[in-house]
């Protein structure tokens, strides 16, 4: 045989390893590309994953306020009970004006306590000083615009709540009554109306107690029109 017959197998070898080796270099080359696919198609898929769910907490969170802002309930605190102040028999009433309940300030309250009560019910500041002519001896008395003055004498070396005065104030609107309505002004008409009294005449004028003898007082004249000038009740400073 020809050397040139003898160099094609060799050349068909060299060709069909050349061709092999492309295949290989084909096939390595496109499982490469499958790969970054693949790598590209996750992370993508990762990032709108991530993406979603931060959007989700987000709208989560959105609406977790949204819910908080619509369920809340603003609570406003309640008012001070508001208080009215009556005369009673050896007492004063406080009047809840809510509900028309009454708690009592007893005689025997002491004086800072007793006068701090009646100052924040009447919003007024009262004149505080000592009379030492009373016949039950020295009264510390504590007297408001509207006519009312309380008496506190000293017990034990504490001065206690010990009576109660209605006179003419410097500011009748403000004046006080019973829970009857009885107060500076009403005519005996209404007091007697209101109460088993008994009158007499005395160096003060028309002079009136009760039944119990717990409320005393004094008309401005003997009939039924009269008027009632001065109301208390407890330990008193008259002088007859």
């Amino acid at each position: 045989m020809s050397n040139e017959n003898q160099s094609k197998p060799e050349t068909i070898k060299f060709l069909f390893q050349i061709s092999a080796m492309n295949q290989f270099k084909l096939i390595k080359t496109s499982k490469t590309v499958k790969l970054l696919t693949f790598v590209l198609l996750s992370i993508g898929f990762n990032a709108c994953q991530n993406n979603n769910q931060k959007q989700a907490q987000t709208t989560e969170a959105k609406d977790s306020v949204a819910s908080l802002i619509t369920d809340t309930t603003v609570i406003t605190p309640p008012k001070e009970i508001q208080y009215s102040l009556a005369l009673s028999a050896n007492a004063l009433q406080m009047i809840n004006q809510s509900n028309g309940s009454t708690k009592e300030i007893g005689f025997g309250m002491p004086l800072n306590q007793t006068i701090t009560t009646v100052e924040k019910i009447l919003n007024l500041k009262p004149t505080i000083g000592i009379n030492s002519e009373c016949g039950a001896g020295p009264l510390k008395m504590a007297t408001w615009d509207n006519g009312l003055t309380l008496l506190f004498q000293e017990k034990k070396e504490e001065w206690l709540f010990v009576g109660w005065a209605a006179n003419a104030g410097k500011n009748p609107a403000l004046k006080l009554t019973t829970m009857a309505g009885i107060g500076v002004g009403s005519t005996r008409k209404e007091m007697e109306s209101a109460y088993v009294i008994k009158v007499v005449k005395s160096s003060l004028g028309y002079e009136f107690s009760t039944k119990t003898d717990d409320l005393f007082g004094i008309f401005d004249g003997p009939d039924k029109n009269a008027k009632i000038t001065n109301l208390w009740s407890g330990v008193s400073c008259n002088f007859r």
